[in-house]
């Protein structure tokens, strides 16, 4: 208490002396002794063991109060880092929620395995671009003609950033892979997930930040949003893919001649359904090599693409047929893309072998076939595996 008042003594002294300076010498004076007086006083009272004792009090309270300051900060500091990574984690359930739907979405708009390119193209046009656009519809098709098999799914097509370019590249996503037209050249593409860059922040006004790259090349999310959606939606299209049955198809056979392609064009008829196909005689066959009661086909071991008047030949012996058969042609060059788009129009399963004998699905038709095939063999594999096996010479059943 004393203390107290001589600590206020002490700044009324000090307000004086302060006021003194101008009114006059002597209260000047007389406030500094007074001044002085209090401080002697503050400080003799300070080095008895009473005043030591309250110096020590007045130091645990001070410590005491700055650590319950400390305490409350820390709890206040926590509490917002806990709704920070509350709102984070929040903001990341909502994210993925609105992805894996948007994943859903997507996958239902798109068309049913198999559809002709151009027309999945086209769809997914007009949902990116909002536009059909003639030329950009055209390069797009060349592009899937080359690189993009006709039983993978079109997920998404995008164009790049143009900045310092005479013409944007194009990029065509799918289930299993993508494939890139730039500067006259094209190339399959397989997107690694360090080639796609995601902002961790979305700031206001932006959306769908980040972008894919392929070397040199930027396809941004802002531009194309569905790109985005397209490269998380990749594992579930593919997963939804029917499984090939490889392991039960025909053997690979060497193709060596024209009559060996010829033979195994026989064995695929078969498998593919046409269980009576066999080859045509060597020599003049009409335009047909394999022959079937539902089926005609036609085998090619060229150097050059099957064109559309070869194609047709085939359609025309096949519909003057009796029954109408079906037409399938086997090429191992591939066909032109007349040929291409006429065959798919007349449903004409077209096939492009190797030199081991194993074709590959060109158009929608020959996809059906081959997807039929193979499920027909699953069923006839899964239904011998669960058939009971016999054990020994008196045919007891195995229990």
């Amino acid at each position: 208490m004393i203390t107290a008042v001589l600590a206020l003594v002490m700044v009324i002294a000090l307000i004086v002396l302060l006021v003194g300076a101008f009114v006059s010498t002597v209260v000047w004076a007389g406030a500094t002794v007074v001044f002085l007086l209090a401080s002697l006083l503050v400080w003799l009272l300070n080095k008895t063991p009473a005043g030591r004792r309250n110096t020590a009090r007045h130091e645990r309270d001070a410590a005491r109060y700055a650590r319950q300051r400390a305490r409350a900060a820390e709890r206040a500091e926590q509490e917002r880092q806990a709704a920070a990574a509350a709102l984070e984690k929040r903001r990341a359930r909502e994210a993925a929620r609105a992805m894996r739907r948007a994943v859903r979405e997507l996958l239902d708009d798109l068309p049913a395995r198999g559809t002709p390119q151009d027309e999945a193209i086209a769809h997914c046009l007009e949902k990116t671009l909002g536009a059909r656009d003639p030329r950009l519809q055209a390069e797009a098709e060349r592009l899937a003609r080359r690189h993009i098999a006709v039983d993978e799914r079109i997920l998404c097509v995008a164009q790049s950033e143009t900045e310092g370019r005479a013409r944007p590249a194009l990029l065509i996503l799918t289930d299993r892979g993508a494939a890139v037209s730039d500067k006259g050249a094209s190339y399959r593409f397989e997107p690694r997930p360090e080639d796609v860059w995601e902002a961790s922040e979305v700031a206001p006004g932006y959306a769908t930040p980040g972008y894919l790259s392929v070397g040199e090349l930027t396809f941004r999310f802002a531009a194309y949003s569905r790109l985005r959606v397209a490269l998380a939606a990749r594992e579930e299209a593919a997963a939804a893919a029917p499984p090939a049955a490889v392991v039960h198809r025909p053997a690979q056979r060497l193709i060596r001649d024209a009559r060996d392609a010829e033979l195994v064009a026989v064995e695929w008829m078969r498998y593919l359904g046409f269980a009576d196909a066999a080859a045509t005689p060597v020599g003049a066959d009409g335009g047909v090599d394999v022959l079937a009661g539902r089926a005609v086909a036609q085998v090619k071991k060229e150097g050059s693409p099957t064109t559309r008047p070869t194609v047709q030949q085939l359609h025309g012996v096949a519909s003057a047929s009796a029954g109408q058969r079906a037409a399938l042609f086997f090429a191992m060059a591939g066909y032109t893309p007349p040929a291409i788009a006429w065959a798919t129009e007349q449903d004409v399963a077209l096939f492009q072998y190797d030199l081991q004998g194993t074709p590959q699905a060109v158009n929608p038709p020959a996809l059906r076939l081959l997807d039929a095939a193979d499920e027909r063999a699953s069923r006839a594999a899964d239904a011998s595996a669960a058939a009971p096996a016999d054990t020994g010479a008196g045919g007891t059943v195995a229990s």
